[in-house]
């Protein structure tokens, strides 16, 4: 935006400091689009290691029952390193333009990038719906792992 019109913005009495934040339908929207990204791979491996077995009479593969260990580690290292080094966006976010940024619309840091995945992470394996409670009902729609990362979602369009 130009000088110009911040200063129209603010001679017609908007206010600049608040964020656009994201609707809990984008948010889900772009957490559904990341949890696809893995999730078609994933299965369809974990279904040709379970059902080929099957089909010949054998029982699956003992590794076969740990498969979600992995897929975990590999969604925190996604969501992680694409908020870090993609400025707060996943493909997911990038899809449904919005980005995570600081309470003060700058970027994230490292720190905050992992932690938020992190706290996501587990958050998501214990108590997924819980997480997001507070999204529902808070001004800046933060859900829990915004909260203990201090992070915002944003529309960017």
């Amino acid at each position: 935006m130009c000088k110009s019109e911040q200063l129209l913005d603010v001679r017609s009495g908007v206010d600049r400091s608040q964020l656009p934040y994201a609707s809990i339908g984008k948010r889900f929207g772009a957490r559904f689009l990341d949890f696809l990204i893995f999730a078609i791979p994933i299965y369809s491996f974990i279904g040709y290691a379970i059902l080929m077995p099957a089909f010949r009479g054998q029982d699956p593969p003992l590794w076969a029952n740990f498969i979600g260990i992995p897929f975990a580690i590999l969604m925190l290292a996604y969501e992680g390193l694409m908020l870090q080094f993609k400025d707060g966006q996943t493909l997911g976010k990038m899809a449904l333009k919005i980005r995570v940024v600081r309470p003060d619309g700058s970027s994230i840091s490292p720190g905050q990038a992992w932690g938020r995945a992190g706290m996501h992470a587990l958050l998501f394996s214990c108590c997924a719906l819980i997480d997001y409670i507070p999204a529902f009902v808070t001004p800046d729609k933060t859900a829990l792992h915004d909260m203990v990362a201090t992070t915002r979602v944003v529309d960017t369009a």
